[in-house]
């Protein structure tokens, strides 16, 4: 949950950064923005850009152990970018790492395939 808050925070301030370079500093006060209500339907709300997208639905996260720091986490970062795992850095004194004992890249791989395949279905 921190990091789904992180990103759509993260988000948020690029919209607006992108915004006020495009329409200039204060552009929500100006006269053209006195039907932001009403824009809001028609999709040009800057707010409804904003779109979270979870890497596993229910039904994939029972066959991959997605977590934060554990056995899911820890495996797609075997795959992914082997070079920056650590395990003998490995620490069990928080729950949410225990499980990380038991990741391996062949786990990171089959979560990487899950995950490519729910986007490419998404995309369609």
């Amino acid at each position: 949950m921190p990091t789904d808050l992180a990103f759509k925070l993260a988000a948020r301030q690029a919209i607006f950064d992108y915004l006020e370079s495009a329409r200039g500093e204060g552009w929500w006060g100006r006269d053209t923005m006195a039907d932001y209500y009403a824009q809001q339907a028609g999709g040009t709300d800057p707010f409804g850009w904003i779109k979270g997208h979870a890497l596993l639905d229910p039904e994939m996260m029972g066959q991959f152990p997605f977590d934060h720091a554990g056995q899911g986490e820890t495996s797609l970062m075997m795959a992914l970018c082997p070079d920056q795992v650590d395990m003998a850095k490995l620490t069990t004194a928080t729950w949410y790492t225990r499980s990380a004992a038991d990741a391996s890249p062949e786990l990171g791989e089959k979560g990487c395939t899950l995950i490519l395949e729910r986007l490419r279905r998404a995309l369609q």
